[in-house]
């Protein structure tokens, strides 16, 4: 664009403004900005999501692995992870609780729940691999270990995902 005119100061309008393109600048266009009536179409904005996994309240925990969840976005990214029980285990009980991409752990180690661990909070695992494309499997893994003690009730896991939408 050659020698374009340049305002100095606020301007108002009072009628519409009409022009052939417009590049906003870094910043000006703020949640505010976009009327709640706006209807903008779901392939331009970011899904968040919260997947759940939970076992059984009122039964020791065991083994399993299950899918929470398969992404259907472009491009994602895996937020965070955390799990806990809703009792904890006992003497040298473990529960331990991955997160897998393909059958692959995305942490940079599992979360372990034992006798240390306070009963219905949550331990944040550290993502080591957050990626995700169109076609990802996200599964929980459940191991149990331990000989001497208690293993904890009611395993439970949650993953914040957000996904671009195709």
């Amino acid at each position: 664009m050659a020698n374009p005119t340049r305002i100095e100061g606020d301007v108002y309008i009072t009628g519409n403004l009409g022009c052939l393109t417009l590049t906003p600048s870094a910043g000006c266009v703020v949640d505010n900005s976009v009327v709640a009536a706006a209807n903008l179409a779901a392939t331009k904005l970011e899904h968040q999501y919260e997947k759940d996994y939970a076992q059984d309240s009122n039964v020791v925990s065991a083994a399993e692995k299950k899918v929470i969840h398969y992404t259907y976005g472009a491009t994602g990214s895996i937020i965070a992870f955390k799990a806990g029980s809703i009792t904890k285990c006992t003497g040298d009980s473990t529960i331990t609780v991955d997160l897998l991409k393909g059958g692959v752990s995305v942490l940079a180690a599992p979360i372990v729940l034992d006798s240390a661990n306070v009963a219905m909070v949550a331990e944040a695992g550290t993502i080591s691999s957050a990626a995700l494309v169109d076609g990802d499997c996200l599964e929980v893994s459940v191991t149990v270990g331990g000989t001497a003690g208690t293993r904890g009730y009611g395993v439970f896991a949650s993953a914040i995902i957000r996904e671009k939408a195709q």
